[in-house]
Order: structure tokens, then C-alpha cells, then sequence
């Protein structure tokens, strides 16, 4: 009796499935088949960026594919460098901090609880990379 019933069982399952792979139109006779479609590659800007992949992209090329949270310039002569800039004094030496020198700050969200800010110089028509920095939301500085 036990084999009836789970043949049964079986039988019912499978023909269930069967009658899924196709749709019918409550005024149309004939099936529908079902297609599978894959969606575009998106183009809008995504959530979250990811440093790695984006370590030797250019400026232009990651704004296409990440929105920032924030982007500010300012002239080195003239910002307040504060303990979250202090490190670009690493790539200037006294004499260029002192020259207006344009800088890009521009910072993505890496995760919820994570931020990637990079720095650029202006390079007579280009942003040309600075440095990078991976830090939680929640610092103070």
C-alpha cells in the first residue's frame, strides 16, 4: 500500500511540474512558453564599490559605474589638512603645499559600515591618483 501511495505521490508531483514549464491564457488555447531572459548590464551607478577592482581604474571610469557619497575640491594652499587629509603631506613636499595644486576628495560607500575616499591632483586635463583610504563610518576625525 505504502509503494501505491508514494507512486502516487510521485506521479502527481511530476505531472504538477509539467503543467509549470507552460502557461496557458484563460482565453487562448494554445500554451505559452516560458523564456528565460537575462536582465542588461546595469548601468546605473551601483550601491558599493569594491577597492580592488577599481585600484587601476581612472577617475572618469569609476564615476561611470559607482556614485560617490560625497566629492569635493579644494587647492592644497588653501584646505584645512585635517587628521583624515594628513596623509596627503606624504606626496607633497613643503614647497608644492604651498602652490595651488587642485585636489579631488571623492568618497563611495564600500559596505554599510565601510567608506573608500581617493584623492587626485589635477594633471593638466586629467585627475591623476593620489592615494586611498578604507575607513568605518563611524571614526570621528
Amino acid at each position: 500500500m505504502k509503494k501505491i501511495n508514494l507512486f502516487v505521490l510521485i506521479l502527481v508531483l511530476q505531472i504538477s511540474c509539467q503543467e509549470h514549464k507552460q502557461l496557458t491564457h484563460p482565453t487562448i488555447s494554445t500554451p505559452i512558453e516560458i523564456i528565460s531572459t537575462r536582465s542588461k548590464i546595469n548601468t546605473q551607478p551601483m550601491a558599493f564599490i569594491d577597492p580592488e577592482k577599481v585600484k587601476n581604474w581612472s577617475f572618469e571610469q569609476i564615476k561611470e559605474k559607482y556614485k560617490p557619497i560625497t566629492e569635493e575640491e579644494y587647492l592644497l594652499n588653501e584646505a584645512i589638512i585635517s587628521e583624515f587629509r594628513i596623509e596627503l603631506y606624504n606626496y607633497f613636499n613643503e614647497k608644492e603645499r604651498d602652490q595651488p595644486i587642485l585636489i579631488k576628495e571623492v568618497t563611495w560607500e564600500k559596505d554599510n559600515d565601510t567608506n573608500f575616499t581617493i584623492w587626485y591632483k589635477k594633471d593638466a586635463d586629467k585627475w591623476v591618483f593620489i592615494n586611498s583610504f578604507i575607513w568605518e563610518k563611524d571614526w570621528m576625525f
